[in-house]
């Protein structure tokens, strides 16, 4: 390969003419002015399109007329697909399960290595991405994630999707008492986050590296729809009045509100006591949810006094729409949480 004044390149046989007779005519060389050597079956390009190459100074030549001519090619144009330098035994993945999971004789068929995914993910993303894993199955994307983290101080995070897909009783894993693919992946980042921990205590700044993680199912939402009955539209508004399904629990309710006002499901959420009411703070005080009944004015003055603490630069408040002692109360809920400067407050 040689170097000119503004790009490498180097010479390709491009212009041999493959299989049949090609076109035949005089190149002369620019040192000895003779002919050039002509490929075997003549040129693949017309004269026309060689004398182009040529004003362009695209055309390399040799050191005389006795070597055929090639066709320059740019390093900065040239894209080849590389062959694969990655060479690993595909019992690594299986190899990587055991390790874990030692009790049970085979955990999941064909896992993927740690090591392969690992440098993927390296090759391909920088310390602090998030990686997508719309097959998870075993998890070896989350595995790999925090051992990158572990080796390079990474910020890296991962959402790991999984059907709910069920195990065939006859395997080892539901015998093992792994019902479903998802309670594999959950149980293998457990004691994969564990044993990163314990592989890499005496690293510097280990004990920051994140292992925890969140499991989320994908249902309907919390929140009654609104289906009127025309035929008892009394009954209907009452229905409404309590307007949670019964079977949620008051954190899939704080989920939700996460995701109707766009915040990230991985903010620090702190459970505190107010009045003997619970409150959710969101982000240091950023969002603070109740979603409490029979709410007083001695919450809302609790809240007033947490932003006082926390002192987040907006708070924003949410309540449910019945959660109030009454009325009087609602009303004057909204006066004090000014007082505080709270604006932003909401009823679900």
């Amino acid at each position: 390969m040689e170097r000119i004044d503004a790009y490498v390149y180097t010479g390709s046989q491009s212009v041999h003419n493959p299989g049949k007779e090609g076109y035949r005519y005089d190149i002369l060389h620019p040192s000895t002015n003779l002919p050039c050597k002509q490929p075997l079956m003549g040129y693949r390009f017309p004269e026309e399109t060689i004398q182009k190459l040529l004003q362009e100074g695209k055309i390399l030549f040799g050191e005389d007329h006795n070597k055929i001519i090639e066709l320059k090619v740019y390093a900065k144009d040239y894209v080849e697909k590389l062959s694969s330098v990655i060479e690993l035994d595909g019992r690594l993945g299986a190899y990587d399960l055991k390790h874990l999971f030692p009790e049970v004789r085979k955990l999941f068929t064909n896992p993927k290595p740690v090591s392969l995914l690992s440098k993927y993910i390296s090759f391909s993303s920088g310390n602090d991405a998030l990686i997508l894993d719309f097959f998870s199955g075993s998890s070896t994307s989350a595995h790999s994630v925090m051992d990158l983290n572990a080796q390079d101080n990474g910020s890296r995070k991962y959402i790991m999707v999984q059907l709910p897909e069920t195990c065939d009783e006859k395997t080892d894993a539901f015998k093992a008492g792994y019902n479903t693919i998802a309670d594999i992946g959950k149980e293998r980042i457990r004691r994969a986050g564990e044993k990163i921990l314990s592989a890499n205590q005496d690293k510097d700044g280990i004990e920051s590296l994140d292992i925890g993680f969140k499991v989320f199912k994908l249902d309907s939402s919390n929140i009654k729809a609104w289906d009127i009955d025309e035929d008892n539209i009394q009954q209907s508004l009452l229905d409404a009045i309590d307007n949670i399904k019964p079977e949620r629990e008051p954190e899939d309710v704080l989920y939700e509100v996460l995701l109707k006002y766009g915040l990230d499901l991985t903010l620090p959420i702190e459970e505190r006591c107010i009045a003997g009411k619970t409150l959710y703070s969101i982000g240091f005080g950023a969002l603070v949810v109740c979603l409490d009944d029979n709410i007083t004015l001695e919450v809302i003055e609790g809240i007033g006094q947490l932003k006082e603490e926390l002192d987040p630069e907006v708070m924003k408040v949410v309540f449910l729409d019945n959660g109030f002692a009454d009325p009087v109360v609602k009303t004057n809920a909204l006066q004090i949480l000014k007082r505080y400067t709270i604006d932003d407050v909401k009823s679900i």
